[in-house]
């Protein structure tokens, strides 16, 4: 198993966009096939945000996660979010997501954000707790209701006195 940007495997956007319009392709007119594999090219960069990250099993995309600026319109345009995290249902309960988490939590904190936020449906909130995101708001969104969380992001302090 291997975590590698969306940028190093571009052919893998078909995919993502597979997995995305099945899974919130009901969500509003911008989730069908098409407009979300133009989307995801966006997130073909080499640097900033945003970025996608997919976990590879022999080669193959099992699941993804997305760190881009402002999910929600109810939070400032700054604001860094986790979004579009998926793994394939044969791939689930094996640590992926959290794989995926910790590499967009490390490369948010590499770009000097200081929290990141998220929108889950209820089904997911026991995987972000566990992991110590916190719930910050329960809003309408689409045809859902879905739970806001935040995670405050940390620095290592390393002590350079001898």
């Amino acid at each position: 198993m291997e975590i590698i940007r969306l940028l190093d495997k571009p052919e893998a956007i078909a995919q993502v966009a597979a997995w995305y319009h099945e899974e919130w392709g009901h969500m509003g007119p911008n989730r069908s096939h098409a407009e979300l594999t133009h989307t995801l090219n966006q997130y073909l960069q080499l640097s900033g945000i945003p970025q996608l990250w997919l976990t590879l099993v022999n080669g193959l995309p099992v699941g993804a996660i997305q760190l881009r600026y402002q999910e929600n319109p109810q939070y400032p345009a700054d604001s860094v979010w986790l979004g579009g995290i998926y793994v394939s249902p044969s791939h689930r309960g094996q640590g992926i997501a959290k794989g995926l988490i910790a590499v967009a939590e490390e490369y948010a904190l590499a770009f000097n954000a200081d929290s990141l936020y998220l929108q889950t449906e209820a089904k997911n909130l026991g995987l972000y707790h566990s992991l110590g995101w916190r719930l910050v708001a329960t809003l309408p969104y689409s045809d859902l209701t879905v739970s806001v969380m935040r995670k405050s992001l940390e620095r290592e302090s390393h002590d350079t006195r001898n």
